[in-house]
């Protein structure tokens, strides 16, 4: 089970990812770099990231496209994106809005920032991982008991067709006897008979009603 938290770092400038170690380097993280967006998605599930920083000024894949490629993945949509950009603008700061970064920070990177808006999303991806993890148990959770109740029911099924059939069969047999020799039969025979099948009607009564 992984203890530490991995962080993914994607950034065309090694000198970038440097810095980001150095402010990061008493926090126990794991961190992992990449130098370009391509590079980063295939790593994906080698590093198992629990937070990216993503510069959005890359060449070839720009950080925006590579963060909603990222969150466009039903595995990684949950993994918080942190971008960091030396971009102010208004609209540039919602295009990254929209691409599905979940936080920003501002270039030249300031150490207690960054520290604080880390600890801030990992805490929420710790708290999304507590979620999905009692999802997960309420969902085996349910699907043992709808088994379980499957199992009663085939078994109640079963026994109850035994049951039922029991004073059907009688009363069904008395009658086919009666039809097939009745001219022939004593009153007493056919009395007698006809207790039988009031015996087995009466059965079948208390089973129903049950």
């Amino acid at each position: 089970m992984k203890q530490e938290k991995s962080i993914l770092v994607i950034d065309d400038d090694p000198n970038n990812f440097d810095v980001i170690e150095t402010f990061l380097d008493d926090q126990g993280y794991q961190l992992h770099y990449t130098a370009n967006g391509k590079d980063a998605i295939a790593s994906l599930d080698v590093c198992q990231p629990d937070l990216i920083l993503l510069d959005v000024m890359m060449p070839e894949i720009d950080g925006i496209e590579v963060c909603k490629l990222i969150k466009a993945s039903p595995k990684w949509h949950a993994v918080p994106i942190i971008m960091v950009t030396a971009l102010n603008a208004k609209s540039d700061l919602a295009n990254c809005l929209n691409a599905g970064a979940d936080d920003f920070l501002s270039k030249p990177i300031n150490s207690i920032e960054l520290r604080a808006r880390v600890n801030s999303m990992l805490r929420i991806k710790q708290q999304y991982d507590s979620i999905q993890a009692l999802s997960n148990v309420r969902a085996s959770t349910i699907n043992v008991l709808e088994g379980t109740l499957n199992e009663l029911r085939g078994n109640l099924a079963s026994k109850m067709s035994h049951e039922l059939n029991t004073p059907l069969n009688g009363i069904i047999g008395t009658i086919d006897l009666l039809n097939d020799d009745l001219e022939n039969m004593e009153l007493e025979e056919i009395r007698e008979m006809l207790g039988w099948a009031d015996e087995s009607a009466h059965r079948l009564e208390k089973l129903t009603k049950k």
